[in-house]
């Protein structure tokens, strides 16, 4: 496994509709809104669709072979070459794991208001190892309805486990959202979304989703636009009032929590063709990374850990490694195993990658 890993198109259901602006960033026509609007990457991880299942296999990520044929799932692949793509670092803290889970996620209706359990949260009401502290990297958005395009997060000050709870009960979607701060977002920002923080992402959002490795959520909406959701939907295994539990009810004005959740770019190398930024690192978890790297001519990317997920957001070029090359180009994606010591990338104008890395080993 001493190439660089491409993968097949995942579309995954889900609840909500969009999937336009991910057509468009791929390439793919027409750019069509719908029931499938993320795309799991590099995933091992089912998808949690009940009912509404596309199969068993749905959530997990399909390789492509050298030749460009479809190849064998990725977990199946992992059971066949743990070390060399994972390192014996990571097995012997995650086993055959990845332990990080990215996706691209293009909204065009608000998604219902959510939460995931951090890990300890994880552990004892899921029985899994892994929570879902996740970020998000704003690729692009759209004006939907007249909707600038925003983001809920954090309750606001003076906001209750009782009073968010009655509303929910009450199924009162309005009086839950009011709860939350309303923020606008642009592309090239990104957002760090600890387990238990309550969020929901508006209409007209296309991101990259960084995350651990889970399907796990409490969504105390009945509806998600106009897709009537049921109880399991809402409130997973969990009885409503130990679901509740799993929010965080930690209140806190605006600024506040922007400067808990926004993310800057800081540069960590430089040259005249090659630049790279820690977006997040290990001052905001340990659960995963994300870097940007922005290649203006010739350059090789040290990775921090064993194996990254390089996902390319603007730009074509090209990638050698001792064995071949490749072209890229905007909305592809690759893993880049830890047999494999270097990439060189290459590009006549501009390549912006965005480098997800897993947990800490």
């Amino acid at each position: 496994m001493d190439y660089p890993i491409f993968f097949a198109s995942n579309r995954v259901w889900r609840c909500y509709t969009g999937g336009a602006l991910l057509d468009r960033f791929v390439g793919k026509t027409p750019e069509l809104d719908g029931h499938l609007p993320e795309d799991w990457l590099a995933s091992t991880v089912h998808a949690a669709n009940g009912t509404h299942s596309q199969g068993p296999d749905e959530g997990l990520t399909r390789t492509i072979l050298p030749n460009g044929k479809q190849g064998p799932l990725l977990t199946d692949v992992l059971k066949l070459h743990t070390e060399d793509i994972l390192s014996q670092k990571h097995i012997a803290k995650f086993a055959d794991n990845s332990g990080v889970l990215c996706k691209y996620l293009d909204s065009s209706v608000r998604l219902p208001i959510q939460c995931h359990p951090d890990a300890a949260l994880a552990q004892r009401l899921f029985n899994s190892r892994f929570g879902k502290t996740e970020c998000w990297h704003i690729i692009n958005v759209r004006r939907i309805d007249g909707q600038e395009p925003y983001i809920l997060m954090g309750f606001k000050p003076g906001v209750t486990r009782e009073v968010f709870a009655k509303a929910a009960y009450a199924e009162d979607s309005a009086a839950m959202e009011q709860m939350l701060h309303k923020i606008p977002v642009s592309p090239g920002q990104t957002y760090f979304v600890s387990g238990r923080m309550p969020h929901a992402i508006g209409p007209g959002v296309f991101m990259l989703e960084v995350q651990e490795p889970s399907d796990l959520v409490i969504a105390p909406e009945r509806y998600c636009a106009d897709v009537r959701l049921t109880d399991k939907e809402m409130w997973g295994l969990l009885p409503p009032e130990q679901a509740i539990e799993v929010f965080d009810f930690t209140s806190q004005t605006e600024a506040e929590l922007l400067g808990r959740v926004f993310a800057q770019h800081k540069v960590i190398a430089k040259t005249a063709e090659l630049e790279v930024c820690e977006i997040i690192g290990k001052s905001f978890t340990d659960a995963f990374g994300l870097r940007k790297a922005i290649v203006r001519g010739t350059g090789r990317i040290e990775l921090p850990g064993a194996f990254a997920i390089i996902v390319v957001e603007d730009g074509h070029g090209m990638i050698r490694w001792a064995g071949g090359e490749k072209n890229i180009k905007r909305g592809d994606y690759f893993l880049q195993p830890a047999a494999l010591p270097w990439l060189e990338y290459q590009t006549g104008q501009k390549l912006d990658l965005l480098i997800c890395l897993p947990p800490a080993a």
